[in-house]
């Protein structure tokens, strides 16, 4: 019997981990039941990475490839949804032998020519976090992170001390009162303000919060559970939008009482003309309360976090747009102390017009007293 070659043995236990993902993944029911991942596919996994790598080693012993092996070109960023497990299927996909993790275990790199390099981060839970939740929330914009946030504040508050599987009804009028929104002269509200929050119900009911069972396996849950989504017009001509929610087991973990100290101020905000003062103000809110040893975070992993990319252009203006934004939480008292600290000999920076360097080194201080947005912080 003929012995299989490395690449075979490569090839075939790569196509065994595509099947064995695919059909788990193809299986997740996207509910509020958990989603571990099985062994068999976490051991499948593992036998293609290793496989992966005696055969990679072996072609570089007498040749360095000068680029990922079967063509596969590695982009200058990585997105991958929040339900793929795990840095080896990743690092599998391009060559093994160019991936580093970093000394923290947060960050692999892989280097692919003197001047380029892939960067790929991650979080303790195989790879993936809360932080992926809090980052989708921010992509969805402002208007619906203002949306969770009207959600969670009104859960608590009439739910308090409640199972967080404890469906809540209300209609769309009620997050737009809650909001401060002004009704019609009729008493009720716009439609176009009905459907934006229908479609911030859809896009935050479908983000995934992945979490750990143990110390090897991940669980998926729901951001928020949606159910009974109905539309239709009152006897007056108003639009009417009603439906039951309730938290997913790691938003309710997040958000404990004192989202009430910090949301009712975030939705004061208008999301267009104050979108940085909302983003920044949730996503650092999360931050102080998952992480309240920590005084300071890089200005990129903010953004980052946030969801707002550096411009191309105008960039002198974004950093002035950014420093108020994060002025304004202070004064207002939502983020008392927080302010953006730049770094030393910055007016040179900003004189030779390496504006995007400044932002690349400045950094946001945390002072107390600090909102506990998260409840995981003890204050």
């Amino acid at each position: 019997m003929v012995e299989p070659t490395l690449e075979e043995e490569a090839l075939a236990a790569e196509a065994a981990a595509r099947d064995a993902f695919a059909a788990f993944y193809s299986g997740l029911t996207g509910g509020e039941d958990q989603n571990a991942l099985p062994p068999e596919v976490t051991l499948a996994l593992a036998r293609w990475v290793e496989a992966r790598k005696r055969w990679e080693l072996a072609q570089t012993e007498t040749k360095v490839p000068s680029m990922p092996r079967l063509g596969l070109k590695p982009p200058a960023s990585v997105m991958l949804p929040s339900s793929l497990p795990a840095r080896d299927a990743l690092a599998a996909l391009f060559a093994p032998q160019l991936w580093q993790t970093e000394a923290s275990g947060l960050a692999m790199v892989a280097k692919v020519s003197d001047t380029a390099q892939v960067r790929v981060e991650f979080d303790e839970v195989l790879g993936f976090g809360p932080e992926q939740a809090i980052r989708q929330i921010a992509r969805s914009g402002p208007a619906a992170a203002q949306t969770f946030l009207a959600l969670a504040s009104l859960w608590m508050e009439r739910l308090a001390g409640q199972p967080h599987e404890t469906y809540l009804t209300l209609a769309a009028s009620d997050l737009l009162r809650f909001q401060g929104k002004k009704a019609t002269p009729k008493g009720g509200y716009h439609r176009d303000d009905i459907i934006a929050k229908g479609r911030d119900l859809y896009l935050l009911s479908r983000i995934t919060v992945p979490h750990a069972m143990g110390s090897e396996s991940m669980a998926l849950g729901r951001l928020l559970s949606l159910e009974a989504l109905e539309a239709g017009q009152s006897d007056e001509g108003q639009s009417i939008m009603r439906f039951r929610y309730h938290l997913g087991q790691e938003a309710h973990g997040w958000m404990q009482e004192s989202v009430a100290q910090v949301a009712p101020r975030l939705l004061s905000y208008h999301p267009v003309r104050q979108k940085y003062q909302i983003l920044l103000g949730f996503c650092l809110a999360w931050h102080i309360g998952n992480h309240p040893e920590e005084t300071e975070l890089s200005l990129p992993h903010l953004l980052e976090l946030a969801a707002i990319p550096m411009p191309e252009k105008r960039l002198s203006e974004f950093l002035t747009s950014v420093e108020d934004a994060l002025s304004e939480l202070a004064s207002d008292g939502i983020l008392p102390g927080v302010k953006l600290l730049k770094p030393q000999g910055w007016h040179e920076l900003l004189a030779s017009r390496q504006t995007r360097l400044l932002l690349q080194k400045s950094w946001v201080q945390i002072e107390k007293p600090r909102p506990e947005l998260a409840g995981r912080g003890t204050h």
